[in-house]
Order: structure tokens, then sequence, then C-alpha cells
């Protein structure tokens, strides 16, 4: 079996596979280290198992929020306005940031007309991103009334920031 790996795969490779029982989990997991290999059975708990998998999607979550917090250039540990005002202001900054790669794209537009193009084309966008966010949260059973109305309203301040973008304002 040694043979079959690539010295560049043999280091440090892990190889998990599992079966689910109702409340315990066989894993059979292969080690790769240079020219050994250890293979070996364990058994890990439904709740073990859950919890393993909760740390690493909060982990995976982590980083996103990490590349969205540098992203929009706020530091790490730095609270964030997470008022409906705040998160509309930085979803229109954002996206008011391609407008010169769309006027790049589209040279036939000029001023208010390609405001007003630029601003259909981002809000469709950004329209189509709110309702897979409510998606989310529905399948997440986290999407309530309070939650819904929040949404509604950073979805209206969005459109009047792009109606100010649009006329000038």
């Amino acid at each position: 079996m040694a043979d079959s790996i690539g010295p560049a795969q043999a280091s440090n490779n892990l190889l998990n596979f599992t079966q689910t029982r109702q409340t315990q989990t066989t894993q059979l997991s292969a080690v790769v280290n240079g020219d050994k290999i250890e293979i070996g059975f364990s058994s890990v708990s439904t709740e073990e198992t859950i919890r393993i998998v909760t740390e690493k999607s909060l982990e995976k979550l982590l980083a996103v929020v990490n590349d969205a917090r540098a992203e929009l250039g706020i530091p790490v540990g730095q609270a964030i306005d997470t008022s409906p005002e705040a998160t509309a202001d930085r979803i229109v900054d954002f996206a008011l940031g391609a407008f010169s790669r769309f006027q790049d794209n589209h040279p036939e537009l000029e001023g208010q007309d390609a405001r007003q193009a630029f601003s259909e084309f981002i809000f469709g966008a950004i329209e189509q991103g709110i309702q897979e966010a409510r998606d989310i949260l529905t399948a997440l059973n986290a999407l309530d009334e309070g939650t819904n109305t929040v949404i509604d309203n950073i979805s209206q301040i969005i459109q009047s920031r792009l109606n100010e973008f649009v006329t000038g304002g």
C-alpha cells in the first residue's frame, strides 16, 4: 500500500473512512508518515462526532468572517455596527466600488444613464443575495418576523442609497 503513494503524498496524510451506526461511529483511519502506515479502528460517539463537525464548521465560518473583515477593512476584534443603516451602508459602499469597472465595460453609457443602469444591475444582484440569505435562515429555522423586518429595512435603505447615487445626490 505504501508503494502506491508518492513521497509528496506520504508525509502527514490522513485518510478517514467512517461508518455511522445509531449511537456510535466506527472509524477506520490510515495515517501515513514517511514510509510507515498505521491502520486502526476507533469508536467515536455521536456526540463527539457532532462536536467535531460543529468545531470544524465554526472554524470555517470564522475564516469567512475574517476574510470579510479584511475585505471591508475592519480589524479583527473591532466591534461591527450591525444596525440596518450601517449594514446597508457597507453593502452599498462595497457595490459602488464596482461602478468604475461597470463603466469600463459599458462605454456607451454616460452620466445618469450609466448610474441608472449600474443601479438596476447591482440592486438585482443584491436582492438575489438577500433572497439567498432569507432561504438560508429559513432552512436553519432562524428567520422570524423580527429578522425579516430588519432585512426588509436594510433592503429599503439600500434602494434609497442607490436612488441617491443615480440622481447624483
